[in-house]
């Protein structure tokens, strides 16, 4: 569930529009850059809330409250007479946020899932209103009035948007799971595009647009960090820890960027208890034209449900051509009847064509490269090594057999 706050600061005074440098932005952070946990839910339920959602006869799991506020840079007259401003949107994640603490013990992430789309309806929206504003100029005698006009009909849609969200997908309070999944479809595809256009759409029209989940378009000044935490596939989390592996790089021909996402999920075997497990996915974006770029599959990772933690990405010759190939590395800790220790997962994956793009990036059987995977630790009783732990130990090995 959510609660809906939008304000609006225009940091200007006419005829000179100086900035007001003491503004402060409202309480809270703004999450670009990742995707929310439930660390970020700091608040706790008050009174009022409380007794507004009982007389719903309602009682959240959780409860996000998104911000919107936007400032307005210094502007210019026009020879029109007319003022031309540039406004600067932003999106707090405010933290009077909250989530109750048997919500987050649950071997589920349906509630947090829900909660990211809340936040990021209030993104898409972040940035119609921002190109709405920016996209005009103003009467100096009716600025404020103007200004007004595109405010309230974006704000509109905006609460329409979040209440119709959470009247579908939480009708008594109790999660719609079939609705939640068509919601999270038309949020994923509006995020991608930067627009609205989708939260309407029904399941069979979504399914049937291919560009939207393949194709993504990157913003205007808009970071490969950024770019890749909105761009994430669906049912895919961005951490923290996964900024510094992002990987921005010309070296197969494009601007392209390598970025990897977590994914857990469940399983329960006959008498024992729900399991969370973990799989990272590889993805690299490729642009296309434009500001487009087309989202591939590199790979999965993987070790028996463990968390993986992602090492080394660079490039290297890994056959006879000239053109380098991409090497991924990665760790797991690992501890079982059989093992004790750390596996070191080495992958080598083939340059990809330009045109056609495909869907997935092809890998290298270890047979070929001879770049094989090990682990380092106890193994059926016995001391093992790893052969390959480190990049630079890949690049001499590789180097030795295409020298």
């Amino acid at each position: 569930m959510r609660l809906l706050i939008l304000a609006l600061l225009i940091c200007c005074s006419l005829p000179a529009l100086a900035q007001d440098d003491n503004w402060m932005a409202p309480e809270g952070f703004t999450l670009n850059n990742r995707t929310i946990n439930w660390e970020d839910f700091k608040g706790k339920m008050d009174r009022d809330l409380e007794q507004k959602l009982a007389a719903r006869y309602l009682q959240p799991a959780a409860y996000v409250c998104p911000a919107i506020y936007f400032t307005a840079d210094s502007g210019e007259r026009l020879p029109s007479g007319r003022i031309k401003l540039a406004f600067h949107g932003n999106c707090a994640f405010q933290s009077r946020a909250f989530v109750r603490e048997s919500t987050k013990k649950e071997h589920s992430n349906y509630i947090l899932i829900h909660e990211q789309d809340h936040y990021d309806i209030a993104l898409v929206y972040t940035d119609l209103l921002e190109k709405a504003l920016s996209s005009r100029d103003y009467s100096e005698e009716k600025i404020d009035l103007e200004i007004d006009k595109i405010y309230d009909d974006i704000w509109t849609k905006y609460r329409k948007t979040q209440e119709t969200y959470d009247n579908d997908v939480n009708p008594d309070g109790d999660l719609n799971k079939p609705m939640q999944y068509l919601w999270d479809m038309r949020i994923k595809k509006c995020l991608e595009n930067n627009t609205d256009e989708y939260y309407q759409s029904p399941e069979s029209a979504l399914q049937s647009i291919k560009l939207p989940g393949q194709v993504v378009k990157r913003k205007a000044r808009e970071s490969a960090l950024q770019f890749v935490v909105r761009a994430r596939p669906l049912y895919t989390e961005f951490p923290a820890d996964m900024k510094t592996k992002v990987l921005e790089t010309d070296e197969w021909g494009s601007s392209s960027i390598l970025a990897f996402y977590t994914q857990k999920y469940y399983v329960q075997e006959d008498g024992a208890m729900t399991k969370d497990n973990f799989r990272t996915l590889a993805y690299l974006f490729v642009p296309t034209t434009n500001d487009m770029y087309k989202r591939i599959l590199i790979d999965t990772f993987t070790n028996g449900g463990s968390q993986v933690n992602i090492g080394p990405a660079f490039f290297a010759n890994a056959d006879s051509d000239q053109v380098k190939e991409l090497v991924i590395m990665a760790t797991a800790h690992q501890k079982d009847n059989q093992s004790s220790g750390t596996v070191y997962i080495n992958r080598v994956y083939d340059n990809i064509a330009l045109r056609p793009l495909p869907v997935k990036v092809k890998r290298f059987d270890e047979k070929l490269t001879g770049i094989e995977s090990g682990m380092e630790g106890i193994q059926d009783g016995k001391p093992v090594k790893a052969k390959y732990k480190t990049k630079n130990e890949i690049i001499d090995a590789l180097k030795k057999k295409y020298k």
